[in-house]
């Protein structure tokens, strides 16, 4: 998991997370690909959407998160790059939020 602090936005970190699911690809991407499935505390707006492989997401703290889906079977591996943070704390907190997502994703899906 990645996080870096250099570049023209000294002080911004961002991390990458890998995580599966025991679930095809399709019915992943049918509930992460529509934005209206997402909690709606942190207002999670839609940047792009490219159907089976990734979306873009934006948030009100001016975050945003790559999500890219690959299949592995009958599973699906969800990568996530959340870029934009300002302090430990914020990486932390949203490392939080994305392992409360795929608990609720994989709870939806009987995973």
């Amino acid at each position: 998991m990645p996080e870096s602090a250099g570049g023209p936005d000294r002080g911004l970190r961002e991390f990458e997370l890998t995580l599966r699911v025991q679930s095809q690809l399709a019915r992943v991407f049918l509930i992460l690909g529509d934005i209206s499935q997402w909690p709606t505390e942190q207002n999670p707006r839609m940047l792009v959407r490219k159907d089976l492989e990734r979306v873009t997401i934006a948030f009100d703290d001016m975050t945003r998160a790559s999500v890219k889906f690959l299949s592995a079977g009958e599973a699906t591996q969800i990568l996530v790059l959340h870029e934009l943070c300002k302090s430990q704390e914020q990486v932390d907190s949203w490392r939080n939020y994305w392992f409360t997502l795929m608990e609720s994703l994989k709870s939806r899906l009987g995973a």
